[in-house]
């Protein structure tokens, strides 16, 4: 079993993932526990800023209320493929640059959105440069 399996089934309970209320039930939850497990499998290592903006992308999208449900659970598709390229063995620069432009377009009418997207980016291109 790979570490991200056995980090997202310990619990349902995600432990950096913060959604409200009126969000709950709007998103995929295996998605969800996927995202929590990369997030704490980053912490107290290199990619430990990746899961803090992975952190801070996932709750933007999550609980931005402008958003319809479709969208977001598109948005929490691909932020979950690229947490799970962050935590790969063997990541693919290219399959998560391929992620990135299609989550800044899903991400473009949303400035809060757009800017935690581009915080996730430059800390992956920042781990791609780390020997």
């Amino acid at each position: 079993m790979s570490d991200i399996a056995k980090a997202a089934s310990r619990s349902r309970t995600y432990n950096h993932i913060h959604i409200s209320n009126s969000n709950v039930g709007v998103v995929n939850t295996g998605h969800l526990a996927r995202i929590d497990a990369a997030i704490t499998i980053s912490v107290g290592t290199e990619k430990e800023e990746f899961g803090a903006r992975l952190k801070d992308l996932t709750d933007a999208i999550v609980n931005e209320a402008a958003l319809d449900a479709g969208l977001r659970q598109q948005m929490v598709e691909v932020v979950q493929a690229i947490s799970d390229q962050a935590v790969s063995k063997t990541p693919s620069n290219i399959v998560a640059t391929t992620l990135f432009e299609r989550l800044k377009q899903l991400a473009s009418d949303t400035a809060v959105i757009a800017v935690a997207v581009e915080k996730l980016h430059g800390a992956w291109v920042y781990l791609q440069g780390l020997p």
